[in-house]
């Protein structure tokens, strides 16, 4: 069932063309900041920081901090003072950039419908830029986030991986703890919105008065009939494939991140209810699977014959392991340290590899990728209950 709507901004709710919007944001920026530093130099490395953002793959770093991990040492600054002058500047001269880009009557109607028949609305923007300026863009666009409730807002704070890495939609999932089929993308790019997307299983639409062949599309005034359709069509198969399956792993692990980076010592503790589990114990028993059971089972299949696997209930942990009595913080950073080891050995295997079988003791006759594909799902299943878990107890 269809349950949220991801809607790309530039050139899709906001008439912004980037050919003329980054020329002035960077002639802006430079002449703001050249009291301080020579404008062509900040702009250069400005941008490699920002090619840093769209390469990073790492689970375990946020954009903005690789973004500030090169930048700020780059030219040799003091972080904390550079930041809260580039802050100023997107409070005070940002909004002026307006002028280069336009309204689009449709988009405040669309999504203002949208929230009222109760989908989750999200704001699925390349995450390059902190989240003052994106809501300044959206401002622009009369789509203001002060008055309208979107569930989520896709900025450089809060995310690990950009468009068009399918990583970046696994991430937005996880943070939304929602399944493949619960979910639309709405976007002008194919590369970056659509291709992507799709790799997961998602539902697209391609907003152009000419969509490509293999996607649905139209305008914002057609997107409205074509989710009402959606909303009682079938839900769309999940094709498994290994690079699907990487970036689910890849980008739930960032999505753990993020939803847990606020949580204080009491309520890593917290439980809901009684017989649920507190945040502490989720992040140990996802660590625990990772570790004795992803990486032991991907390990198993480099011997010759066809491994004989045994299903593991592996919820009883939560008690005789004590969960509760541990620290979320350290089981995130060992849940993440295994989880990039994991992926690093997948990244080596070749397509045989993949779909070498194995016997099962539940499932009967499997292969590395669908056991694979289950650990993702078991992932989600956890980041969902993660997500309601909060929700619930702050």
């Amino acid at each position: 069932m269809l349950k949220t709507i991801l809607l790309d901004l530039d050139d899709t709710l906001l008439d912004n063309q980037m050919e003329r919007f980054l020329p002035a944001y960077f002639q802006r920026l430079g002449d703001y900041m050249s009291d301080t530093f020579a404008p062509d130099g900040f702009i250069r490395e400005l941008v490699v920081g920002s090619q840093k953002m769209l390469e990073n793959s790492d689970p375990r770093v946020t954009l903005e901090k690789t973004f500030a991990d090169y930048f700020y040492p780059a030219l040799d600054l003091n972080a904390g003072e550079v930041e809260a002058q580039i802050y100023t500047f997107y409070k005070q001269i940002f909004p002026s950039l307006k002028s280069v880009t336009g309204t689009r009557p449709s988009a405040r109607p669309v999504v203002e419908s949208l929230l009222n028949q109760g989908f989750e609305v999200v704001i699925a923007t390349n995450p390059l830029f902190p989240r003052v300026a994106i809501e300044e863009r959206l401002r622009w666009a009369d789509l203001a986030p002060e008055e309208l409730s979107f569930t989520m807002i896709t900025s450089y704070e809060l995310f690990h991986f950009t468009k068009p890495q399918p990583a970046y939609y696994a991430e937005t999932l996880g943070q939304l703890g929602r399944q493949p089929h619960e979910v639309v993308m709405v976007g002008n790019d194919p590369g970056l919105d659509l291709d992507p997307a799709q790799v997961l299983s998602m539902r697209v639409y391609h907003l152009s008065d000419d969509p490509v062949d293999k996607y649905p599309g139209g305008s914002l005034d057609d997107l409205l009939g074509w989710i009402e359709q959606q909303v009682d069509a079938p839900d769309p198969e999940e094709i498994r494939t290994a690079q699907a399956i990487s970036a689910r792993f890849r980008g739930h692990a960032g999505a753990l991140a993020t939803l847990v980076r606020k949580l204080t010592d009491d309520e890593w503790k917290r439980r809901p209810a009684a017989g649920e589990w507190a945040p502490v114990e989720i992040a140990c028993h996802l660590r625990d699977v990772e570790m004795e059971v992803n990486r032991p089972r991907l390990a198993v299949f480099s011997a010759a014959e066809p491994p004989h696997l045994t299903a593991l209930d592996t919820d009883p942990w939560a008690d005789e392991r004590d969960y509760l009595s541990q620290s979320g913080p350290e089981a995130l950073s060992d849940f993440l340290e295994a989880r990039v080891a994991l992926l690093q050995e997948l990244e080596i295997l070749t397509e045989n590899e993949w779909d070498k079988p194995a016997l099962h003791s539940l499932l009967g006759p499997t292969s590395l990728l669908e056991l694979m594909g289950i650990a993702t799902d078991h992932d989600l299943l956890h980041l969902a209950q993660m997500h309601a878990t909060i929700l619930e107890i702050t």
